[in-house]
């Protein structure tokens, strides 16, 4: 395609001549004015301007400065046509941008060779600028890359904060989107946010996850996160105010906050921001003493701090978002990492919008269907025909990572969706946070066929662990659902198939089982066993090797609650482990038995004090800790909870003993 060149002189024959000369190796426009000249480039965009400087109403130099001036035209290289041969001339030409000049009359040769040179120049400046650029974006996306990692990296020390960084990230973005911030800077402060809490590489995980009140060296060591992060990106200079941000996010509007006790808007905007949205991202996450809180208890947390804690601005404005219900369409499961996910160019939840974060069809660790991609296409299956979900749970994984770490830990992950994916073949895989996942066989609802698949990837998982030595005690647990006239909707599925895994886990010995409608409760007999299990656990916590009964999270973290209470409080702690069974002994449908597991838990919720803690410890037993709580008071605290129960449950078929145990 031959090159378009614009010349720009009132005289007529100058025109003629040098369209005539350049015709025949490019596309020559010809006009006699500056305004036509600017008619012209409004449409079109020449590779070269060959251009008069005397014209009358706009000379050439006045024309230069509004090429010059206008992004589209900058860059457009010139030529001026002078009859002057002046030094001062040549000089001035060469000031205003002019790439070159050529004196009139031209010479044919001179004109020729000097547009030639001019436009190939600009060819190499072109493909020199593209290659700049393609180099620029890949450091770019290496650094953003790099970001991010180094942000999941600091949200896996801590078991609580998982997606963090990623959150704060989507919240301070549309935060400053609602502030009216240029692209520029919505982008800017979205990676300062990714990278605020960068100092936690250097505190301790002990600190980080120790579930009850810090010492003041702890504390201390803590605080020091915001130095460190503010240090360690003190020359990185890609991003403004990255190192801001890491540095002044726990600073209070009341001047009360650290690490310099800024006041007001003394502290940079950035760091209100930030400080302002990885509070909310804090109220809005499960800790070790709570579960997450919810937003009307959140938005009156925000307006009692309003000019003392955070910005009173800001918080008008985050509120707002609140109760648009805008943050929903951000928020993202705290077991669900966040990382960079490179597609045609485009960094998923980096350039994308915050949205799309949660619409990432793939997870990004395992390669496997995400959760909200898993329930879309199992839930689109199921409206065509029946089919057969396996919610399948990696036992023991959580000691996986302890013991080895975090990155084994994935590791681990990854190897367990290499086994789905080489037993599943073409059936659908998902992930669904942490170390459970979804294997879902369309058309399957024979149990014989299931059974198969299912001692097929017990085999198959078998085989991985002599293989891989991180797996070595690790176990997997399988709870079954078919589907039927009235399980077709992917939330009853899944929830039978979660009935399932909780009787499975209950069961010593057994690792799979379908969904029955009906279940056997535990006999008082059993839960006596049961809590002789638990204590023995906790008192031989250095040199305990069998498995726990059961492998749930919060159960996890009363465990670990209860160790350190052992060795700290010297007040007696006493075990309470309330436990459903059938009046008569017979099967009671999972329906009742989940509604009164609800009474039971609501009943326990209401007489605890505020200092006492407890989890689900299976499908129908509770374990409640009490902290400080002398023998003889213990028989009160029961019987207000047995009162409580029978009163909420209102029927006889399902009853309710409990065990003590103490422990100092």
């Amino acid at each position: 395609m031959k090159k378009i060149i614009l010349i720009v002189d009132d005289d007529r024959l100058t025109l003629a001549t040098a369209q005539k000369l350049l015709e025949t190796e490019y596309k020559v426009v010809a006009v006699n004015s500056g305004k036509q000249a600017f008619k012209y480039l409004e449409r079109h965009m020449p590779d070269l301007i060959l251009l008069d400087i005397n014209m009358p109403e706009i000379g050439g130099f006045e024309v230069m400065e509004t090429l010059q001036k206008d992004a589209r035209w900058c860059k457009i290289p010139v030529i001026f046509l002078t009859a002057d041969r002046s030094a001062e001339t040549e000089i001035e030409c060469f000031r205003v941008g002019a790439c070159d000049y050529i004196s009139k009359p031209f010479e044919p040769k001179i004109m020729l060779s000097r547009t030639k040179s001019t436009i190939e120049l600009d060819g190499y400046r072109k493909d020199l600028q593209r290659r700049l650029d393609e180099k620029t974006k890949e450091m770019e996306r290496i650094t953003i890359q790099a970001i991010m990692t180094v942000a999941n990296t600091v949200d896996a020390k801590d078991d609580y904060t998982k997606g963090h960084s990623m959150r704060v990230a989507a919240y301070a973005e549309l935060l400053a989107q609602r502030l009216g911030w240029s692209e520029e800077e919505i982008q800017n402060i979205y990676y300062v946010a990714m990278l605020h809490d960068v100092g936690k590489i250097g505190v301790p995980d002990a600190v980080l996850n120790k579930p009850f009140k810090l010492s003041d060296v702890e504390f201390r060591l803590i605080k020091g996160h915001t130095l460190m992060g503010a240090e360690i990106l003190n020359d990185f200079k890609m991003f403004p105010n990255v190192s801001v941000g890491a540095k002044y996010h726990h600073e209070r509007y009341d001047g009360k906050g650290y690490p310099e006790g800024l006041k007001g808007e003394s502290i940079p905007l950035v760091a209100r921001v930030i400080g302002l949205v990885d509070s909310y991202d804090a109220m809005t996450s499960n800790r070790v003493y709570r579960r997450r809180l919810n937003d009307d208890v959140v938005m009156k947390e925000l307006e009692r701090g309003k000019g003392s804690q955070w910005d009173p601005e800001l918080v008008d404005i985050f509120v707002e978002l609140i109760r648009e219900g805008a943050l929903e369409k951000v928020w993202m499961p705290e077991e669900d990492l966040a990382s960079p996910i490179f597609d045609s160019g485009k960094i998923v939840g980096a350039t994308m919008g915050s949205e799309d974060i949660l619409e990432a069809p793939v997870d990004y660790l395992t390669g496997l269907l995400s959760r909200k991609k898993g329930e879309l296409d199992i839930s689109a299956s199921l409206g065509d025909e029946d089919g057969s979900l396996l919610l399948i749970d990696v036992d023991h994984f959580r000691k996986i990572n302890d013991e080895h770490g975090h990155l084994m830990g994935d590791y681990a992950l990854k190897v367990m969706a290499d086994v789905l994916r080489e037993v599943g073949g073409n059936d659908l895989l998902c992930r669904t946070g942490g170390d459970e996942f979804l294997f879902y066989m369309a058309g399957v609802t024979d149990e014989k066929t299931v059974i198969a698949k299912v001692e097929e990837l017990f085999d198959l998982f078998h085989k991985k662990k002599k293989e891989v030595d991180v797996l070595k005690d690790a176990e997997l647990s399988v709870g079954i659902s078919v589907s039927d006239s009235e399980g077709r909707e992917f939330d009853e599925l899944y929830r039978r198939a979660d009935k399932a895994l909780y009787l499975v886990k209950q069961n010593q010995g057994q690792h799979y089982g379908f969904y029955q409608r009906t279940g056997i409760l535990r006999t008082p007999e059993q839960s006596q066993g049961d809590m002789e299990k638990i204590i023995n656990v906790i008192r031989n916590r250095e040199t305990y090797k069998g498995a726990f009964q059961v492998d749930y999270d919060d159960f996890n973290h009363i465990y670990d609650f209860v160790k350190h209470m052992s060795l700290r409080n010297e007040k007696e702690t006493q075990l309470l482990l309330f436990t459903l069974f059938s009046s008569n002994g017979s099967e009671v449908r999972l329906e009742r038995m989940e509604t009164a597991m609800q009474c039971m838990e609501q009943a326990i919720c209401k007489s605890l004090r505020g200092v006492d803690v407890g989890a689900r410890y299976s499908s129908s037993q509770f374990l409640v800790v009490l902290l400080g709580t002398e023998r003889e008071n213990v028989r009160v605290v029961t019987d207000r909870i047995v009162q409580n129960y029978f009163k909420l449950y209102g029927e006889k078929d399902i009853t309710l003993t409990y065990d003590i145990a103490k422990f100092n």
